[in-house]
């Protein structure tokens, strides 16, 4: 190589170099940090408005409480993310008179870690029929990948959804509790255009431990729902849909834009009184519990497995119904049917025995397996 192809080869490094320190000074660049400490309440204890053009990155450094003073608890006009490095808690209240309430706004909201409690409650009507969202993303994504999120919207407005994205909603992990209640339309979680989105459904659902319950709704009642998209669940969550039929059109469940695939996806919907039926063969691969007070229940030809050395416990007041006109329950250790606990215990893949059949475990422990609930 010559001396010139030289110099011309390390003026492209130069620029290379030049280029890649450029565009990481402008990625570091475009986001603001703000950090939410004990010291600092004063400054954020009625409410976070930002206006910025850089994404917005909350750091939850100790327990913090915002209660909002306007119609938002955080409201952006940039992407919304927070995080926690030692599992802090964010307590988020929102309830007045506006036409409408947000627990927390921006074009797009990412929950990575720590403990995020929204409530967007009141009594009183709101102008022009409004509506309260407990996070809302209003042109863009809502992207749970860790954390601790809880949220309940309880008004007598128009429109009360846990968690709404104009796009889509993708949960990739955490534990999510969403339950909206009351208005003329409810919805747990609302994934929107996946057209604009530009994703494969409105929402996306692979992994984390989710219970979304929905309810007192004068019209329309869902649990989930994706406005032009479709609902897609794979990989291994645990998910838990109820909605209590109260409006003219209900659903937990909806086979139409509901897909379930990959056989480690734990999905029970119920609808009304009923009890919580699993919609899909399945393998659990992570520590589960019954919710108290339900009775769930195996339908006939499914199977609920398990994989790895996890478990799913029963309090003392749910119920599990498998076996004689029920589905399969594999690997079960049963606990006693008058106490809760473990119900069903696995190991390691390489030490586990093969299935048993739900006939020669009936035979076995008689009643003790059938948990009798209400029906």
């Amino acid at each position: 190589m010559t001396p010139k192809h030289h110099r011309t080869t390390n003026i492209l490094r130069l620029f290379g170099a030049l280029l890649l320190c450029i565009l990481v000074c402008v990625q570091a660049a475009s986001a603001i940090e703000y950090t939410l400490s004990a010291a600092d309440t004063k400054y954020f204890s009625t409410g976070i408005s930002y206006d910025g053009e850089e994404d917005l990155v909350l750091i939850i450094e100790d327990d913090s409480v915002i209660t909002a003073s306007g119609n938002a608890g955080i409201e952006s006009a940039a992407p919304v993310t927070i995080r926690s490095p030692n599992n802090a808690r964010l307590t988020i209240t929102v309830g007045n008179d506006s036409d409408t309430l947000y627990g927390i706004k921006a074009p797009s909201v990412t929950i990575e870690s720590g403990t995020v409690d929204i409530t967007v409650a009141t009594a009183g009507g709101s102008k022009g029929g409004g509506a309260a969202y407990g996070i809302y993303a209003e042109s863009g994504n809502v992207t749970i990948p860790g954390g601790t999120v809880a949220i309940r919207v309880e008004t007598p407005r128009h429109k009360n959804k846990g968690i709404y994205a104009a796009r889509y909603i993708g949960i990739t992990g955490g534990r999510i509790t969403a339950t909206a209640y009351g208005g003329s339309n409810t919805f747990g979680l609302d994934g929107g255009d996946v057209l604009a989105g530009g994703s494969d459904g409105g929402i996306v659902i692979s992994g984390g431990y989710i219970s979304v319950n929905s309810g007192g709704a004068a019209t329309r009642n869902y649990g989930i729902d994706s406005k032009y998209g479709s609902v897609i669940i794979s990989g291994n969550p645990v998910l838990y849909i109820h909605e209590d039929e109260s409006g003219a059109k209900d659903f937990a469940y909806n086979e139409g834009v509901t897909t379930i695939t990959g056989g480690n996806a734990v999905v029970f919907a119920k609808e009304g009184a009923g009890n919580y039926l699993l919609r899909e063969d399945a393998a659990l691969t992570q520590d589960a519990a019954l919710l108290p007070g339900e009775v769930f229940e195996i339908p006939a030809g499914m199977t609920l497995g398990i994989s790895g050395p996890v478990s799913l416990t029963r309090p003392a007041s749910s119920g599990l119904l498998f076996g004689g006109s029920h589905g399969t329950f594999t690997y079960a250790n049963i606990s006693p049917a008058d106490g809760g606990g473990i119900v069903y215990a696995g190991e390691e893949p390489a030490a586990q025995a093969s299935p048993v059949p739900v006939a020669g475990v009936l035979a076995g422990l008689g009643a003790v397996i059938l948990l009798k609930g209400r029906r």
